[in-house]
């Protein structure tokens, strides 16, 4: 459902195309890269963070043994063949290599993110920063999204970014919209409630949520505006619903709003 709506995200923020055969063909093969994308990163990550988890987190299945890297190397290079399929795919409808080309910045970012931008040390210690700099690849994703759909309007195309940017960053928050704790019961300080305080990542989801909403409105219709101030105000209600309510609603935002934008 994720990818789906990354896809759906990405169309309606840089096509200018009547909805047909062509745009569903490209906006399905999107979301079929961005979830081979997802599974290959979460592979990086279950080396890359390794540390991390084998102190926090012993019961996670690599962790306790239930699959090995050598399963898990495997089904990486699996996800990343499939990845590169559906991006050649993309380029074969298009007859063009130019979004292959601006993958390459996907691909590069993701390696760099990694590395952990050969400032892991610093990094770790700075949260906010660390969440930035890796939500900053959705800029790689958007000009991808530029160049399938031939979006060559500065304006148009910056407003896209930034907005794909804030969606995919209210996402991000709600994905890790909880208290973790460690095999001693304390809580690791890893996710957004956990450091920034659970009503400031409220908070950010709204208002990033609202931000992609006034960037797409002037190409959309102004009530879409309107929309995101809905999402806003539903999202910050005086009511302290559970954590997994909030990611429930945060996440029918993102598909609800992506699918207005897509059909408008």
């Amino acid at each position: 459902m994720l990818s789906v709506g990354t896809a759906v995200w990405i169309t309606a923020v840089f096509s200018e195309r009547q909805l047909d055969k062509t745009v569903f063909a490209l906006t399905g093969l999107i979301a079929l890269t961005f979830i081979a994308f997802l599974l290959r990163q979460r592979v990086m990550d279950e080396f890359k963070d390794r540390g991390h988890d084998d102190a926090n987190y012993p019961n996670r299945p690599f962790q306790r043994g239930a699959i090995s890297a050598r399963k898990l190397i495997g089904l990486g290079c699996f996800a990343f063949a499939l990845e590169i399929g559906a991006v050649l795919a993309i380029a074969l409808i298009l007859g063009s290599w130019l979004s292959v080309f601006a993958y390459l910045g996907v691909l590069a970012f993701s390696a760099l993110t990694f590395f952990e931008f050969f400032a892991s040390s610093w990094l770790e210690k700075h949260f906010t920063a660390y969440f930035a700099t890796h939500q900053a690849i959705f800029i790689f994703f958007g000009l991808w999204g530029c160049a399938i759909y031939g979006q060559n309007n500065p304006v148009h195309a910056l407003a896209g970014i930034v907005a794909l940017v804030a969606i995919m960053a209210s996402v991000e928050v709600m994905r890790k919209f909880e208290i973790r704790r460690d095999a001693a019961g304390l809580v690791v300080a890893d996710t957004y409630p956990a450091v920034w305080g659970r009503k400031q990542s409220i908070w950010f989801m709204a208002l990033a949520t609202l931000t992609a909403c006034l960037l797409i409105a002037p190409y959309k219709g102004w009530w879409f505006a309107l929309l995101g101030l809905v999402a806003v105000l539903g999202g910050t209600g005086r009511a302290r619903p559970a954590d997994k309510v909030i990611q429930i609603v945060v996440f029918a935002q993102f598909m609800t709003l992506g699918t207005l934008a897509f059909l408008s």
